[in-house]
């Protein structure tokens, strides 16, 4: 009875309230919509606020890491599935995300399967949270997706002068990856290559002029960007004007302040325009911005804190001076520029007080029957919890940090309760759209558009169809290369290769009778290069050429750096050194400028690339290279139309 009481007084309650709402009387309004008080929505950020607030720090700094999952820095062994014991980890740890190698992405199949039991255990995790799903996809040099389109690289890309190919190229790639999963890209490469000398940068970056890197910068984010992939500039403050590899070593460069303000720093600005996701970090000292040093665990001597570790630099310069708020974050912790110096944990307080965001690769994880590194991933975060409740990292620290993360996420819908895609979903759209020969064939015109030609006495090239040729690669492995660039020739009635000698010159003496005997019958000889160093067996057969009066040519595969270490008569630069083992059809690794490169020299295509930055002269002793300050040939130089 008394419910039926309590529901009549409801409802009258409610037509009253029709009646007095829905009717006019004399001299009274109707309140209108804005007059009604609503819920107040919850500040979206605040909400992030709200949810940190109940986070444990061992949550918090799980969000903090992407982690790898593979055993070391040489793929030996590297997880191609999610089982228990990964799945255990993920759910236990609630990490920011995780990065996937060459080692991890096998086919896309097995590719998104992967990403999607690894999105799964996560979000199986206490907090819920999604992950970043990252790759190192720059294009040309560094390619995870072996089985889908590569891109000429961004040096080939810049030597096109047109920022947007760079734009269409970064599209292809992002599109590609998204379809297997993937949301966060480490590119683009937003280093300035101001030294030759440079052993790791070199073709990954666009130009040594930093307004050229800039525009190439941008339009690459704008390309990853359409496709749904954040991005993430790298190595900041730059990595282009050292002359050591930190995977290997703790670099230094002794450039000041001002000088990487008027170079390095232009196209990071730049891509923090653009709206850049991420930066991330080079592991670089810079002794003239950093003073503060620590003893190296590897011999006892001090070392600068590189800009990995270095408040001057990622506070006060990155996030003050630039204006830079979003998500920073380190090259990977394992490489030897930070493990061979640094204290784990200590390299962790140090990342994290500089104003780093998101520690990459702290740990490398892996476990099967023989090796088993995940329990280091307890000691880790065991040491890191220590040194918060200890008061060495700062719980504001985390907190910003872990906002800026949560933020993005949240952006990108990887949020609590987010719906991922069925794993047969994801893999038919993967295997639509991964390396399709459509991609193919536009990454084939791209390339060919960043041909470009430096020297061509005497019209050299383009050669006759039915040339007689010697044509020496580098190394054993671009022989697929070549026979794939013939075959395709053939096919196209370019090439007799029937009148094509090829040989590898890796370990070859020009005194060779098989070699001599092809250069006698020979009318060109063509030298293949993908590093600057001077070959005393090639100069000896490129001597030996020009005295009996046959024309030679030299394909520049990697940097044009070595048109300046030969003396040939004609020299096409290709901006990309790796080769390919893909068949007829297209299928396999597709890695195509040696391919294009010598299909160009067949006058497939005219050359019309330019030249991204300046080639100075050499000197050359004992097989050491000196670079001179005086150029051989300038940035933006080029001969169009064969130079005729």
């Amino acid at each position: 009875m008394e419910k039926k009481k309590k529901f009549l007084s409801l409802a009258l309650s409610a037509i009253l309230g029709l009646t007095l709402t829905g009717c006019k009387t004399a001299g009274q309004e109707t309140p209108s919509a804005q007059d009604q008080e609503t819920p107040a929505e919850k500040d979206p950020d605040e909400e992030i606020r709200e949810f940190i607030s109940s986070m444990t720090t061992e949550q918090k700094l799980s969000q903090m890491m992407i982690v790898g999952l593979r055993s070391d820095g040489n793929n030996s062994k590297t997880a191609t599935e999610i089982n228990q014991d990964y799945a255990d980890l993920l759910k236990k740890y609630d990490f920011g995300g995780i990065i996937l190698f060459t080692g991890n992405i096998q086919n896309p199949a097995q590719t998104v399967k992967l990403i999607s039991d690894s999105q799964a255990a996560a979000m199986s995790s206490e907090t819920g949270m999604p992950m970043f799903i990252c790759v190192d996809q720059e294009g040309g040099m560094v390619n995870r997706v072996s089985f889908g389109t590569t891109s000429s690289g961004n040096m080939a890309l810049a030597a096109t002068g047109s920022s947007a190919l760079a734009e269409e190229s970064a599209k292809m790639l992002g599109d590609e990856i998204s379809a297997l999963g993937f949301n966060m890209d480490f590119a683009p490469v937003s280093d300035v290559n101001s030294n030759p000398a440079n052993p790791i940068i070199g073709v990954r970056s666009f130009s040594d002029d930093p307004q050229t890197v800039s525009e190439y910068v941008a339009s690459f984010i704008k390309g990853l960007r359409a496709a749904g992939i954040s991005t993430a500039l790298k190595h900041f403050p730059g990595h282009g004007n050292v002359g050591e590899d930190s995977h290997t070593h703790l670099p230094c460069s002794e450039f000041t302040l001002e000088e990487i303000r008027q170079c390095d720093l232009i196209p990071f600005q730049a891509g923090i325009e653009e709206g850049t996701d991420m930066i991330m970090t080079a592991h670089i000292q810079f002794p003239e911005i950093e003073k503060e040093t620590y003893v190296s665990t590897q011999d006892g001597k001090e070392v600068t804190l590189p800009a990995t570790l270095s408040r001057t630099i990622i506070n006060d310069l990155l996030r003050n001076e630039m204006g830079y708020d979003g998500i920073v974050i380190t090259d990977s912790m394992v490489m030897e520029a930070i493990a061979s110096h640094f204290d784990p944990a200590d390299a962790a307080v140090l990342a994290i007080n500089a104003g780093v965001d998101i520690l990459l690769c702290p740990v490398d994880l892996y476990k099967d029957s023989e090796l088993d590194t995940l329990p280091k991933m307890d000691e880790y975060m065991a040491a890191l919890v220590k040194r918060v409740e200890a008061g060495d990292i700062k719980t504001e620290e985390l907190d910003d940090s872990v906002f800026r993360i949560l933020k993005l996420k949240k952006e990108k819908n990887l949020y609590k309760d987010a719906e991922l895609p069925a794993v047969e979903d994801q893999t038919a759209k993967a295997e639509a759209a991964v390396g399709t020969a459509a991609n193919h064939a536009r990454e084939w015109e791209i390339a060919q558009a960043g041909m470009t030609l430096l020297k061509n006495e005497n019209n050299v090239l383009p050669l006759a169809k039915d040339s007689n040729v010697l044509l020496l690669y580098p190394s054993n492995s671009r022989g697929a290369t070549v026979e794939y660039a013939l075959n395709r020739m053939l096919m196209e009635d370019l090439c007799d290769i029937s009148k094509v000698t090829t040989a590898c010159w890796a370990e070859m003496s020009a005194d060779d009778e098989l070699i001599q005997e092809a250069l006698t019958g020979a009318e060109t000889l063509i030298v293949m290069s993908q590093s600057v160093s001077q070959n005393p067996e090639i100069v000896k057969l490129l001597t030996q050429a020009h005295e009996e009066g046959k024309k030679t040519v030299l394909l520049s595969l990697n940097l044009p750096y070595d048109a300046a270490c030969y003396d040939t008569d004609a020299v096409l630069c290709a901006f990309q050194p790796y080769g390919s083992a893909h068949d007829a059809d297209g299928n396999g690794p597709f890695n195509l400028n040696v391919a294009v490169a010598l299909c160009t020299a067949y006058g497939q295509s005219v050359p019309d690339g330019t030249l991204p930055v300046n080639v100075p002269k050499v000197t050359v002793k004992d097989g050491a290279v000196t670079f001179e300050e005086e150029y051989l040939y300038e940035r933006g130089f080029s001969l169009k139309n064969w130079g005729k």
